[in-house]
């Protein structure tokens, strides 16, 4: 199981000995979206994702993430995975229907993304355990079978959800 309730950002941050830091700012407001304001958040969420992406494929030129492999079903590309299963999540499911920030912490062996939400929390225990919401997505789906780290910043009352990507 890759799903790591216990597991926390310190043990991951020694695991991949961080040594850089970057976030990517999205939706700051504690509203909800409306058809108004739908388009530039969603806007601002792909672009998000389309820099993490570069930064990383920059920091490890070694690496070659690409979000269309989530399209096309290439779950090799965890990254891409994770960026749009946590994503899509927060888009549907936070109580602000936005994500607040990415996080990208790098390190020599690995690095760290992370998906934040503002406003109510949820139990990932429970989405996990009682498998909710199964047929409206394959997030968790993906978490429970990643070869990277899945892990919460409080698994009971979870904002953000991070991946610890290792060589």
């Amino acid at each position: 199981m890759t799903l790591h309730f216990e597991h926390n950002l310190q043990q991951a941050l020694e695991n991949i000995q961080a040594e850089g830091y970057h976030h990517i700012l999205v939706h700051k407001e504690e509203q909800e979206r409306d058809t108004y304001s739908s388009c530039e958040i969603i806007e601002k969420y792909a672009d998000a994702k389309h820099e993490l992406v570069e930064i990383i494929n920059q920091y490890y030129p070694s690496l070659n993430f690409d979000l269309i492999n989530w399209i096309n079903k290439n779950e090799n590309d965890e990254v891409s995975y994770f960026l749009n299963e946590a994503g899509s999540n927060v888009l549907n499911h936070s109580e602000f229907k936005a994500p607040h920030k990415f996080h990208l912490w790098f390190g020599k062996k690995g690095f760290i993304l992370g998906v934040e939400q503002k406003g109510k929390t949820f139990n990932a225990e429970k989405v996990h355990h009682q498998r909710l919401k199964e047929n409206e997505g394959a997030a968790f789906n993906f978490f429970r079978n990643s070869k990277s780290k899945i892990f919460f910043n409080d698994s009971k009352n979870t904002k953000t959800i991070f991946m610890e990507f290792g060589f």
